[in-house]
């Protein structure tokens, strides 16, 4: 038995019999690419990436070819000197240009802007400049620069993968305004949120939202917001109805199309190569990770593969409800820290121990 390594893509062993079969086998020789975008501030957590990719690549053995690049705005003023000094040292930046920071918004919220999304932005464009100057790499990987990424399971994972229209990652579908939500969907049983007065009477304030959405409005304020002192719960709820509103009339819809998370994913080629195409005609303005669903929703064939179970997930002392202990089906482990690398981080062996909850080997 020979092994072909077809075309520039897939790799698929030949079995001559009686006649000529080809059976579906891991590949032998992907081309990877890793996409990071930062913020020019965050030189540390680049450093990071850097020291991390380069240790654990070693441990994918011969015949993978993985190039890591970041992909940049543009530089405020007074970073200017140290960003020419960065790139010009480390040959690993492209600045593909747009703003380099977004105004403050909740991290895990989905926001609409006035004008392009940093992060968005540069990846529309950072996928068209991919398209164009690396077009033989097979998959893509968008990692955030403050996740880690176990390489060789990515690689064993991605082995796996014949197709030039993957789409992996943790796979999320969403409501963009649950302002209509009935409140049945929301407890059960449904009668006690029916009649609690002090419910009633506070969703009163707000006509244009079922008592359901009230109530989910309400929900979304005491987890994310302070709604201590002058920002009262009732102003919170307010903004939070029109934000969800916002995104609705943006994106032209009230449920967003199959998104990813945007602690990391994967894109095939075809994926990266359709982006790269229309970078100029895509929606920039909403946050990245739910843009992606409207990016791919018109494109034929995408094969979601879901990584949720366990696979990409945050670090658990994030606390964040994506948060899970490190086992060893972790591929990518999101929301790291200082203190989360230097604590858990084995460069020599490519592992990672989430505080004495498990760890990842290469």
């Amino acid at each position: 038995m020979s092994s072909l390594c077809a075309a520039p893509r897939f790799c698929t062993p030949l079995a001559i019999l009686a006649t000529i079969h080809w059976v579906a086998q891991p590949c032998c020789c992907l081309r990877l690419g890793i996409m990071v975008t930062s913020r020019w501030a965050e030189h540390e957590r680049r450093q990071t990436q850097r020291h991390a990719i380069h240790s654990c690549t070693p441990a994918t053995g011969s015949g993978h070819d993985i190039e890591l690049l970041f992909f940049m705005g543009d530089p405020h003023a007074e970073e200017e000197a140290a960003a020419l000094r960065e790139q010009a040292e480390s040959g690993d930046m492209v600045q593909v240009g747009g703003p380099d920071t977004d105004p403050p918004v909740p991290r895990d919220a989905t926001y609409v802007l006035d004008r392009p999304c940093a992060r968005t932005f540069r990846l529309a464009h950072g996928t068209a400049w991919l398209a164009a100057n690396r077009p033989e790499q097979d998959y893509v990987m968008y990692l955030d620069d403050d996740s880690f990424l176990n390489l060789p399971r990515l690689l064993f994972h991605l082995e796996h993968q014949a197709t030039d229209r993957l789409a992996m990652g943790f796979v999320m579908e969403t409501q963009l305004d649950w302002s209509s939500t009935h409140v049945c969907e929301l407890c059960d049983p449904c009668e006690p949120c029916r009649n609690d007065t002090a419910t009633l009477d506070f969703c009163a304030m707000f006509p244009d939202m079922s008592l359901g959405g009230c109530i989910m409005a309400v929900q979304n304020c005491q987890i994310f917001e302070d709604t201590e002192g002058d920002y009262t719960l009732a102003r919170c709820v307010a903004v939070k109805h029109r934000a969800i509103a916002r995104l609705a009339q943006y994106f032209g819809s009230t449920h967003a199309p199959r998104w990813m998370l945007g602690m990391g994913w994967v894109f095939g080629s075809r994926i990266v190569q359709y982006i790269g195409r229309n970078a100029n005609r895509l929606k920039v303005r909403g946050a990245a990770d739910v843009s992606l669903g409207f990016w791919l929703a018109p494109m034929e064939g995408v094969r979601f593969v879901s990584m949720n179970d366990g696979y990409f997930h945050d670090h658990p002392e994030s606390k964040s409800i994506f948060a899970r202990p490190c086992t060893d089906q972790s591929v990518l482990v999101h929301r790291m820290t200082p203190a989360s690398w230097n604590a858990g981080f084995d460069a020599e062996k490519c592992e990672l121990t989430c505080d004495g909850a498990g760890s990842i080997e290469a």
